[in-house]
């Protein structure tokens, strides 16, 4: 009986080592998969009010439009981007929406879990036309 509790009192540390030497990790690991997601969002805003500066002066050259925002998006993986240009003459406006689906580091671990390991990240941005 006492060589049971004692055992049991061992095990229960070791479980504490264990947390206490991968605490770190997880926690760097979060860090880095936030940055990652903020820098890719601020990228992804950027490109789509560059597309939309650009689109105020041509808004009807969508191709442009859509090259140009494209440009400022050259560290993202360019398959996982989608951008959606839409001129309104009558209001005189131009929308271009930035969508990117961003691939997680951890994502082995969350697909393991049963998790979806993208994150699906959308930016809009809506400018007066200049004509």
């Amino acid at each position: 009986m006492w060589q049971s509790r004692r055992s049991r009192w061992h095990e229960q540390g070791q479980t504490l080592v264990e947390f206490v030497l991968i605490l770190p990790l997880l926690l760097l690991l979060g860090i880095a998969e936030f940055t990652i997601a903020v820098l890719s969002y601020n990228t992804l805003a950027d490109a789509a009010r560059q597309g939309a500066r650009y689109g105020i002066v041509h808004p009807t050259d969508v191709a442009s439009i859509e090259a140009v925002a494209r440009d400022a998006t050259s560290w993202l993986d360019q398959d996982a981007l989608t951008f959606t240009v839409n001129p309104d003459m009558g209001a005189r406006t131009i929308n271009v929406l930035a969508q990117y689906d961003l691939r997680l580091i951890s994502g082995v671990i969350i697909e393991a879990v049963g998790g979806n390991p993208t994150v699906n990240l959308r930016a809009i941005s809506t400018m007066q036309m200049e004509y």
